[in-house]
Formats: structure tokens, sequence, C-alpha cells
């Protein structure tokens, strides 16, 4: 009964009904609490469950005490070195992450990569995107020769395990090249960026907002090797792209705009800078 319970909040999460799962969680927690079941590992997927509802609204607060439970559910039914115990440190550290605190991700991926480490090894996909996470904070903490090493082993091993053209390959090539982007070595960086947009219009198609950021992104690394005229045709197709999906007056698309604008300040374009934002002004209005 608690593994539908479980799973009927999972569907209405998936289904962007947010505050139908929340319900639905609540319930659940509330049943196997009244039925003494609260030691249960399935009450720790109902707290996680919540918890992952509740981090969506940045309810961090919340979120964090939760995970918190549903961890030490975890450790305590399944053992400290379980990975589902290390699934409960990764979405801890993801929250401090996304709080900016760097530090206190760091530790929390550590913690969770040695356990699977241990537990699946490296060629395992779970241990890769932890692998990530950790990479991820340690580049927040220009921590770079640290990461670098992460990001290269984390590529390789979504490589081989679900083809070069995957869309989570993708995104890990898209985060090893901001790192190179970030000590400005553009060059580096340039062929990451091209096979990552590469990857999102192979996967998604030539139109979707994924290819957008993608190609901001190369955009703005050829920028800084100085192919303005490339980069200006690449922040331009993107533009064309968020206004087919979201429309002229979109916050993303008008976001999409402020790009431009950074760029054609950066080249000492100000006129046409003006121009961009003067479009802006009259869409924010509409």
């Amino acid at each position: 009964m608690w593994d539908e319970m479980n799973n009927r909040t999972i569907e209405l999460f998936r289904a962007g009904k947010i505050a139908e799962a929340e319900r639905s969680a609540k319930e659940t927690i509330s049943s196997m609490r009244n039925a003494g079941a609260s030691e249960d590992t399935a009450m720790a997927r109902a707290l996680q469950n919540l918890a992952e509802i509740y981090r969506l609204q940045t309810r961090y607060a919340e979120a964090e005490q939760l995970w918190r439970d549903a961890l030490a559910i975890r450790q305590s039914v399944q053992g400290q070195d379980h990975p589902d115990a290390a699934l409960c440190l990764n979405n801890l550290g993801g929250i401090y992450f996304e709080q900016r605190q760097y530090e206190r991700a760091e530790e929390f991926f550590r913690r969770a990569f040695r356990i699977l480490d241990r537990a699946r090894g490296r060629k395992d996909l779970h241990t890769a995107n932890v692998m990530a996470n950790l990479a991820a904070a340690l580049r927040a903490l220009e921590k770079y020769p640290a990461a670098k090493p992460l990001y290269e082993e984390v590529i390789a091993i979504k490589e081989g395990i679900l083809g070069w053209d995957h869309v989570e390959v993708g995104m890990a090539l898209n985060d090893f090249a901001g790192l190179y982007e970030s000590l400005g070595r553009y060059v580096e960086a340039e062929p990451l960026y091209r096979r990552a947009l590469a990857v999102a219009e192979a996967h998604f198609g030539p139109m979707h907002p994924h290819v957008a950021t993608s190609l901001s992104n190369l955009a703005f690394c050829v920028a800084g090797l100085e192919q303005y005229e490339e980069a200006e045709t690449l922040l331009l197709r993107a533009q064309r792209i968020l206004e087919m999906n979201f429309g002229e007056t979109h916050p993303i698309a008008l976001d999409g705009l402020n790009n431009l604008v950074e760029f054609y300040e950066g080249v000492g374009k100000t006129e046409r800078a003006q121009e961009i934002r003067d479009k802006i002004a009259a869409r924010g209005r509409t």
C-alpha cells in the first residue's frame, strides 16, 4: 500500500501537479505514522518525495530537515554505507549548492561519492552523477585543478554507457566547457561547447530551447576568442528559437534579449545595445 501511495505522489509531481503531489506526500507520511511505520524505508521514500516538492518551491529549510530525517531512516535500516543513504547525502548537498553554500555542498557530495564509489564503482551512472555534482561544487569554490579530472571522468563514463549523443553527455560537456571558460581558456572551451551543441541538436531538434542555451554558451565563448560575427549570429539564432517557443514577451525570451545587450555592449556597439534595451522595455509593458 505504501509503495502505491508513494508512486501516486511521484506521478502527480511528474505531471506538474505540485499542490496535489504535496497533499499526497503528506497523506502518505501521516498514514504511515498512524500505522506505526515511521522507521520503514517506505517512510524514507515518502519524506524524500515531500523534500523534493519543497526544494522545487525553494522551501530549503523544510526540505533539508526532511532529507535528514530520510537519511536517518536509511542509515538505521539499511546501513551507513548503503547507496540509498548516498542518495540522501547527495540531495542534501544539492540543497546547499542551490543556496550557494558550496563548502557544505562539497562535504555532502564527497560523502555520497565515497559510498557509491565503493558500492557501485566508477563505471556507474549514479556514481558519475554525484561525481559531476562534486565537480560543480569544486568549480564554484574555484578549486579548478580538483574539478577538471572529475569532469573528464564523468564524460568518459557517460559516453561509455550512454553513447556520445546522449543528452547527459551533452550536459557534462557543457559543464566542463564552463570550467575552462571560468579560467578564460576559450580555446579549450570552444570544442566542448560545439560538441554540446551538436548533442542538443541531435537529441532535441534544431528549434528546442535547450539548443538555444547551447547556442548562447558557444556565442559567449567565441566572443572571448574575438569571433564577434559568429557570436552575434549564434545569439540571434538562439533568440529566434526562444521567441518561437515562448513568445516575444515571455521572461525567458526577454533574458535572451539581455544576452544580446551584454554582447553588444561588450563589443562596443552601444547604439545596437540601446535598441535592444528599448525593445525589452516595450515588450515588458505589454
